[in-house]
């Protein structure tokens, strides 16, 4: 989306002589780090509604902040197709999966793109379930092959349950469950810790998963943090929660056809214990993510902007709480969350207008002010529970609640908008700007581009490759608007060429030339609708495969199409402003299809992993197998490192030299160039060493090396040289 640099309103960081520009900086609350007074705040809906200077407030910025608010997080449109993709990924990835399905959550899952977001994934194990004692029998007449497990009360705050072991499954991955079993009496009960730990264990040297909670967390400075929650189904509604199902509802949110679908899909139970117990040993955690992800779902497109300007506000006071409090996480996003549930279950529907976003605001949080205040935060679904323990308490409680009193009496968020101060006459400025790029055309492009970016192309597994393409046609023969045809087909294309690639791993060991041309043959014809829909990694894959089956002329054919028209690049976690402005000149005035506007204008990059390396180059092999995460390769880079071999291996020394030129000028580039793509550095350095200069090749290693110094191969190359010389 674009954004504005609101820093160059010179927005100084101390108080303007005039009352109107009052400024916002840290100083303004050092008061109370160090103890100052809190003031009193008593605050109701009514006295909100009837402050005329948030009115004012709210004229003027409105429309303004409903703008930028569509810009960081999407318009309507835009986040109903980012999750319309989340689902389309979760149906066609669990069509292939017997034992396990994968639910995204966390803010990807409700619909957000935020840079500062991990990727949570919920792991649901198919071959357990979980139920009530009274339910028992329910669950076993159809459970004689899974690890059935009772939830018995714990010894700790509601919310946690110990499960009991009633039958051991016959799968058992790594023995993890019976290795678990801790025996109480003359029942044996399953511990999470040693559970959670135990498949830590079993990840150990094939990816560096932490414990994080309830999740296997994989950190990584290069590629952002995944968290992967592993979890039982419960398939029946915990008696802690029921208080949710019958609790009396004024504003009919969230609808009672919405509370059956939640009640009916239970919920789940995740391997972390109660932080306010002295023995964590044999607690589980109820989850109800699934029924969270639901909720956020049927907000309306202006509950969900201010939902969405929680979480901005919240990033934005993380350095200010650091500097009152000590803790930068005293707040968390899941607090944020609780408080838009309850906002809305609370207030009528008329109220969540976008010109009432600021009213709206103050409302959710004087909520949060009043539950720092008590020192009491109800979970949504089990009120008994109260989040703020071991959390907020003591000093840091009244220092928080002294802040967001401070925050609230600013009467309209300017900190909202940016980590400096912003200034009334500077917000009118930026309603101008915005306004002008209120067009159509704009928005058609934002949305469009939003889409390719977040469209799935995720890798499958090779075993299950036809259950995943049979899932792919079934949902493009149902689709019928042009952005759920594009899904479909995009995620069918990328199905084809994972068999492709398969069938090439297959038939790379036969010695029978019928068989290998056979699977040649059948290769090709799978990678083809992918190079049809896009050039990178399309027509790349299909221009690898030409190369390593010698067809040097039709490889240069396809790397000089995809060199010879500039598109708009899309980067793995953003679209870069001058692609932004070049695929909105590219479709101005044009009226085709998503198909047509991906084919015609766009590229990204090509991605190889250690299952892709019979369909990769032999010398990007070392980088494939070592470097532990996929490849990404920047189009024009891998366009010209792959003519530089065809020109090499056809002995054309002239044309081969200029491709390496050009590779090095690539390096450069602002957008797909060594600074961003430590891969260019070292593709430009395997074209040296190629050519005999060991000297340049040392160099471009090592600046590879500079731009990822984890996990990269290029480490290797260097010594390799090193001591050859």
């Amino acid at each position: 989306m674009v954004t504005f640099n609101l820093t160059r309103y010179n927005f100084g960081m101390a108080e303007s002589s005039n009352p109107r520009h009052k400024v916002v900086s840290r100083r303004y609350f050092d008061h109370i780090k160090w103890g100052g007074p809190c003031p009193p705040l008593n605050v109701n809906l009514a006295e909100l509604v009837s402050d005329k200077s948030l009115q004012i407030d709210q004229e003027r910025m409105a429309s303004l902040l409903a703008q930028i608010m569509d810009d960081m997080h999407g318009t309507e449109e835009i986040v109903r197709n980012r999750r319309k993709v989340i689902l389309v990924d979760e149906y066609i990835g669990n069509a292939s999966k017997i034992d396990t399905k994968s639910f995204f959550a966390g803010s990807k899952g409700d619909g957000f793109l935020m840079e500062t977001s991990d990727v949570d994934v919920m792991g649901i194990l198919l071959d357990v379930a979980v139920t009530n004692p009274e339910q028992r029998r329910s669950i076993e007449r159809n459970s004689q092959h899974k690890t059935v497990l009772l939830m018995r009360k714990a010894d700790c705050r509601p919310g946690y349950v110990a499960l009991e072991i009633l039958q051991l499954g016959e799968v058992d991955y790594f023995r993890c469950f019976r290795n678990a079993a801790v025996p109480i009496g003359d029942s044996m009960f399953l511990s999470s810790d040693i559970y959670r730990q135990g498949m830590i264990d079993v990840t150990t040297g094939i990816h560096n998963f932490v414990s994080n909670g309830p999740c296997l967390s994989l950190m990584s400075t290069t590629y952002g943090d995944r968290d992967l929650a592993l979890a039982f189904p419960c398939l029946c509604w915990p008696r802690e929660a029921n208080e949710w199902i019958h609790r009396a509802r004024f504003h009919g949110w969230p609808s009672q056809t919405m509370i059956d679908m939640i009640v009916q899909g239970g919920c789940h139970l995740v391997p972390v214990g109660d932080k306010c117990s002295t023995d964590t040993l044999l607690q589980w955690r109820i989850s109800f993510a699934c029924a969270e992800r639901l909720l956020v779902h049927s907000l309306t497109h202006p509950q969900f902007r201010v939902y969405g300007l929680l979480k901005y506000f919240l990033s934005e006071i993380k350095d200010l709480l650091e500097h009152i409090t000590g803790d930068s996480d005293i707040l968390c996003s899941y607090f944020i969350k609780t408080v838009m549930f309850f906002a809305v279950e609370h207030s009528p529907t008329v109220l969540w207008h976008y010109k009432n976003t600021f009213l709206c605001l103050r409302f959710c949080l004087s909520i949060l002010i009043a539950w720092v205040k008590s020192g009491y935060c109800p979970s949504y679904f089990i009120p008994n529970n109260n989040l703020f323990l071991r959390k907020i308490h003591g000093e840091n409680r009244q220092k928080l609640l002294h802040f967001l009193i401070d925050c609230y009496d600013l009467k309209w968020p300017r900190m909202f908008l940016s980590k400096e101060s912003i200034r009334m006459s500077d917000l009118e400025v930026l309603l101008e700007e915005y306004q002008n790029l209120g067009s159509k055309q704009y928005h058609d492009s934002q949305r469009d581009l939003d889409l390719f970016h977040t469209c799935p192309i995720a890798s499958f597994r090779p075993a299950m490759l036809e259950k995943n393409l049979d899932a792919s046609l079934r949902l493009l023969a149902v689709s019928e608007a042009d952005v759920d045809e594009f899904i479909a087909y995009r995620v069918m294309v990328t199905v084809l060429c994972s068999i492709a690639i398969r069938s090439l791993t297959e038939n790379s060991t036969t010695g029978r030339n019928k068989h290998k041309y056979r699977a040649l043959r059948k290769s090709k014809h799978l990678l083809t609708p992918q190079a049809s829909m896009c050039t990178s990694p399309g027509l790349m894959m299909l221009a690898t495969f030409h190369y390593l089956t010698g067809n040097y002329k039709k490889t240069l054919e396809m790397c000089a199409d995809l060199m010879s028209t500039l598109r708009a690049f899309l980067l793995s976690n953003d679209i870069p402003k001058r692609s932004r402005e070049r695929y909105q000149r590219m479709n101005f005035g044009q009226n085709n299809t998503l198909y047509h506007k991906f084919n015609l204008g766009i590229y990204t990059c090509v991605i190889f992993t250690d299952r892709d390396v019979c369909l990769s180059v032999p010398q990007l092999i070392l980088e494939i197998k070592k470097h532990p995460y996929p490849l990404h390769i920047p189009p024009l880079a891998y366009a010209t490192f792959l003519s530089f071999l065809c020109y090499h291996d056809l002995s054309d020394i002239r044309r081969r030299d200029t491709e390496l030129i050009n590779l090095r000028a690539l390096s450069y580039d602002s957008e797909q160039g060594g600074h961003e793509y430590w891969i260019v550095h070292t593709l430009l350095g395997i074209c040296y060493q190629t050519v005999g200069d060991n000297r340049r090749a040392i160099r471009s290693f090592t600046d590879s090396l500079r731009v990822m110094p984890e996990d990269n191969p290029a480490k290797v190359r260097i010594e390799s040289l090193q001591s050859s010389q």
